[in-house]
């Protein structure tokens, strides 16, 4: 399965062939209590009438970054699961298959969701289970890393990721031909003023970072459009909404310098990933059990939408080390592999875990 959906990689709210599979791996389980929202998946496995759920929670989207590896499954088209999420759709399965085969006690749902890149699928898949008539205990995500070493897993209670918010700052002005560029007024220069304020200042333990630019037509025409996309990182969402005031107050003194118009557009936004800290009680007991080293990290400025989780639910998000040797590639990298053989060892982690919580 990690091989097929690595091979197909889907961009967020696309995964249909994606959503086919794992539907089609649940039939073959023998489970038919299956839920579509969108793209997503929700299974149910309940043994227990009336007893709470517990959640875990795989993503199912790419990203748009042609891959760059030498692994022979890779994709075939020009984007690339460069987040892991393929190993994540594996290993829950791995954990589904064992839960059901060996009739273990417990209600699990196990929940598939698209578009945790970009568009916050979690937000629609997490009100969809709020109006169902059922309990949920727990809910917990797994994401692997090569920051960290096979062997280890890392956590924290509290604030595990940032709160987060897709950004985008549109800078109008007027063309003209450069020849007679005093009658025009130019856009990309807005935005270079724009950029030299949020780069010239200290954000802190937080984060501002633009990291496209689209501006202009041709390259003799003084720029009469041009936009940057970029993301703001806070440890929580008031910190992030205090961002955004200051962008709107960069913006409008750019505006008052170059008398152009400068508008900060705010997209998709990620509430903080919250660990529970009993949950995270039982993620040590299970991972000593298990042979894994368990370390307590930082918060890290990486973003997640499984924060709409944490905001409803108890819940648990851990990293599962990944890496082999001394290379780190980094998350959203065109080399970024965890290696297949390491699937089998995240989804008996995962198993134990529902097995301990459920």
């Amino acid at each position: 399965m990690r091989r097929l959906i690595h091979q197909n990689p889907e961009l967020a709210f696309e995964e249909h062939n994606t959503q086919k599979l794992i539907i089609e791996f649940a039939h073959g389980l023998g489970l038919n209590n299956i839920v579509t929202v969108g793209t997503g998946v929700l299974v149910l496995v309940g043994r227990n009438k009336d007893e709470p759920f517990v959640v875990l929670r795989a993503e199912l989207d790419a990203l748009p970054i042609p891959e760059e590896t030498d692994y022979p499954f890779r994709s075939k088209n020009e984007n690339m699961h460069a987040c892991g999420h393929d190993f994540h759709i594996a290993a829950a399965c791995w954990a589904m298959r064992r839960i059901v085969q060996e009739k273990r006690k417990g209600n699990f749902l196990f929940v598939f969701q698209p578009a945790e890149e970009s568009g916050a699928g979690a937000k629609t898949i997490v009100e969809h289970i709020l109006r169902w008539d059922c309990e949920v205990k727990a809910a917990i995500a797994m994401h692997v890393a090569d920051e960290y070493p096979m062997g280890i897993v890392a956590s924290r209670s509290g604030s595990l990721f940032s709160a987060s918010c897709e950004v985008n700052v549109r800078v109008l002005g007027r063309s003209a031909h450069v020849a007679n560029h005093q009658l025009g007024k130019d856009a990309l220069r807005g935005c270079v003023a724009f950029l030299n304020q949020i780069y010239g200042r200290d954000w802190k333990e937080d984060l501002v970072w633009f990291g496209r630019i689209l501006a202009g037509h041709v390259r003799n025409t003084v720029a009469g459009e041009a936009l940057i996309e970029g993301t703001v990182r806070a440890s929580d969402s008031k910190g992030v909404q205090d961002i955004l005031v200051a962008l709107q107050e960069i913006a409008k003194k750019v505006e008052e310098e170059t008398e152009l118009k400068v508008s900060v557009i705010p997209g998709a936004e990620y509430p903080e990933v919250k660990v529970d800290e009993k949950l995270l009680d039982v993620l040590r007991v299970v991972s000593q059990r298990n042979g894994f080293e368990f370390i307590e990290c930082e918060r890290k400025l990486t973003a997640e939408d499984f924060g709409y989780f944490s905001k409803h639910f108890p819940s648990l998000m851990f990293w599962f080390g990944v890496r082999h040797g001394s290379r780190v590639e980094g998350l959203h990298s065109s080399k970024f592999l965890p290696p297949d053989e390491l699937i089998p060892v995240a989804g008996n982690l995962l198993t134990h875990l529902l097995d301990s919580i459920g």
